[in-house]
């Protein structure tokens, strides 16, 4: 039985993760179309890194897929570019998200939530948050809850900024570096499709297991 103090935590945590999927389901079409356009009529590389940046930093509010835009990146901007504008991206996009849980969201767990779920879950941030932030970046939706959950869980921007930092560099280097070789190989398309099917399917399977 779930502990009725928990249900409308959970609903909530349930709409946050589902309405970003149902507008990337509605809108699937247009970011192709985007993105498409964007691969054959680059702006400028200042402009175009400009924009990498501020398009994954808005990940907190829109749902931006990542991992096409990071490997669209690499392609149009080279490996350091392109690693550097994704990282630095993400980055803002996961610190947004968690100063503002940080700042709000533990009031809204204080009223939705009981004393003792709160406490089970302050010692489970401080034991396991940072493997969360760094083995979450990768996957769609869950690594912006991450954010958000532990933001709310007044998790220290100390103990918050190393995992997600490395882990974002790191991401950003392997799409960037999916981009450069799939633009010399002439198989872009095909990487920028898998760079979306593979993460939403691992995403998949995570919150399966989790269930």
């Amino acid at each position: 039985m779930i502990d009725r103090s928990l249900l409308k935590p959970l609903l909530l945590v349930t709409v946050v993760l589902v309405l970003p999927l149902a507008i990337l389901a509605f809108h699937g079409e247009a970011y192709a179309d985007a993105l498409q356009r964007w691969r054959d009529d680059p702006p400028p590389r200042p402009l175009l890194a400009l924009a990498v940046v501020a398009i994954l930093a808005s990940d907190v509010l829109l749902p931006i897929p990542s991992g096409p835009v990071s490997t669209l990146a690499g392609s149009q901007l080279g490996f350091a570019l392109g690693t550097s504008a994704s990282a630095l991206g993400t980055t803002l996009g996961a610190a947004i998200a968690f100063a503002l849980a940080r700042r709000w969201g533990r009031p809204l767990a204080e009223r939705f939530a009981s004393p003792a779920a709160l406490a089970d879950a302050d010692r489970a941030c401080q034991e396991h948050g940072p493997w969360v932030l760094a083995f979450t970046r990768p996957l769609p939706i869950i690594a912006e809850a991450a954010a958000l959950v532990l933001g709310a869980l007044q998790m220290s921007w100390r103990t918050f900024l190393p995992p997600v930092v490395v882990s974002n560099i790191a991401i950003a280097a392997g799409y960037s570096l999916l981009g450069v070789q799939a633009a010399s190989g002439g198989w872009l398309p095909i990487a920028l499709a898998g760079s979306i099917a593979v993460p939403l399917a691992i995403a998949a399977l995570v919150r399966r297991r989790w269930k």
